[in-house]
């Protein structure tokens, strides 16, 4: 196969690619303005599932309980994380790396076995499914991520500033707040993203967790489906699809790129980029 051919095929590979990763959203954003049954043919324009998710629907206030839930979790696990992969700074380089591979080791169990392992352990403590159960779930779970990349960050940045900043007489506090927070911000970010949203989709952990007459919309979404599906949920998505698109617009403004969030870039576009 020529050079120009084998570009071809792999143009091609990426195109079916891309298809298969947004066709379906695309269908679900397109069948949210769909007023026939089930959400199939004939298509029928209509805002009746708009109207009924922001009135009769239990979908809206289960999504909101579940951002509030996230955004908890998130902030718990973005401090831990911080302070655990600051922590491993202290230690020498062979020994941070073995923390660092236990750390990272929820990330390879299946979160069914974890999930189980929890509700087994909060059942013998007296928790049980209750929402401390739920939020120490989620939060072992979303937790090494955020460890990783910042982490990651601490790898990568230059400790030069920090060795001058001290040897001025900067204290460890002003050291920390003035030099190393603005160097990892990006490895922050991208581990409160990570957490966020791993922990508004975590359906498994949820699922087994989650207290009795509680619902987080993952687990109400899945109760809903096993018994009549309803197209206000189609607009519930379409609303979540636009949020995220408006959320990565604005951290391109801000001049954060996903490889740079995420340890694959730099910390910040440059100018002119």
């Amino acid at each position: 196969m020529t050079s120009k051919g084998f570009r071809r095929t792999m143009m091609v590979c990426l195109w079916i690619v891309l298809a298969f990763m947004y066709i379906p959203i695309i269908v679900i954003i397109g069948m949210s303005f769909n007023g026939a049954r089930y959400g199939m043919f004939p298509y029928q324009p209509t805002l009746r599932w708009y109207a009924e998710l922001f009135t009769t629907s239990d979908l809206l206030p289960t999504c909101w309980f579940s951002i509030k839930f996230a955004l908890l979790v998130t902030l718990a696990a973005v401090i831990l994380g911080t302070m655990t992969a600051f922590g491993l700074q202290a230690y020498a380089p062979k020994w941070a790396k073995r923390f660092n591979f236990v750390l990272q080791l929820p990330i390879i169990i299946p979160w069914l076995v974890t999930s189980i392992s929890l509700l087994l352990l909060f059942s013998f403590i007296g928790t049980g499914r209750s929402m401390i159960s739920m939020f120490l779930g989620n939060l072992i779970v979303v937790f090494p991520y955020v460890v990783l990349l910042v982490n990651g960050r601490f790898e990568a940045m230059d400790r030069t500033p920090e060795s001058a900043a001290r040897l001025l007489g900067a204290s460890p506090s002003r050291v920390f707040f003035d030099i190393t927070t603005p160097a990892i911000t990006p490895g922050i970010l991208a581990g409160g993203i990570m957490a966020m949203i791993m922990c508004f989709n975590n359906f498994v952990v949820q699922y087994y967790l989650v207290p009795i007459g509680t619902n987080t919309l993952p687990t109400l979404v899945f109760t809903r489906i096993r018994a009549e599906y309803k197209a206000d949920l189609n607009a519930l998505s379409a609303i979540i699809v636009l949020a995220a698109v408006v959320l990565v617009i604005v951290l391109s403004k801000l001049g954060f790129s996903a490889g740079s969030l995420f340890g694959m870039g730099g910390g910040t576009k440059k100018k002119g980029e």
